[in-house]
């Protein structure tokens, strides 16, 4: 990809403006948006940002990122007809997107249909658009292990806004 120095700034913006749903935390960029686009990322003292809006007139709406995460899918069965197991299994499982800087928030502790599922919470994650789809059932693993689930995955014109759930090993 192209690398470009840029001389950029964020602030938390008007406090009385509206965000997005699902984008409360973004900050606004103070830079020249005629050299980005949405979905580039930039690098500076904040850490990683990925531009998600460049609406006409106004500032670049950006996130901040705080994990590393990749998206895999279970592969289906190889063979038309009777098969094995069709359930997920680690070997079947292949990765669609390696290594998108996202950001990974918590919400709501989630309770799930069996006892085991009581503990398990109930996470957003925020990702610049992609050049493959997000898909519900899709497994979501960071760089510090943790292994989620997309319950829904939602694509706006600023990326996806997946809603996922954490599940153990």
């Amino acid at each position: 990809g192209i690398v470009l120095r840029l001389c950029a700034a964020v602030d938390g913006g008007d406090p009385g403006s509206r965000r997005p749903r699902g984008y409360a935390r973004a900050l606004r960029g103070v830079f020249d948006a005629d050299c980005t686009r949405v979905g580039d990322y930039l690098v500076g003292a904040l850490g990683v940002l990925f531009i998600a809006a460049a609406p006409a007139l106004r500032s670049p709406l950006c996130v901040r990122t705080n994990a590393v995460v990749d998206v895999l899918r279970a592969a289906g069965p190889g063979v038309a007809g009777l098969n094995g197991y069709g359930g997920v299994r680690e070997e079947r499982l292949r990765t669609v997107l390696a290594g998108w800087p996202a950001e990974v928030l918590a919400g709501a502790p989630g309770a799930g249909h069996l006892p085991v599922d009581g503990g398990q919470g109930s996470w957003s994650v925020l990702l610049p658009p992609t050049p493959v789809p997000v898909l519900g059932s899709d497994l979501v693993h960071d760089a510090e292990g943790r292994r989620y689930v997309v319950r829904s995955a939602e694509h706006t014109s600023m990326g996806w806004r997946l809603q996922v759930r954490e599940v153990g090993v």
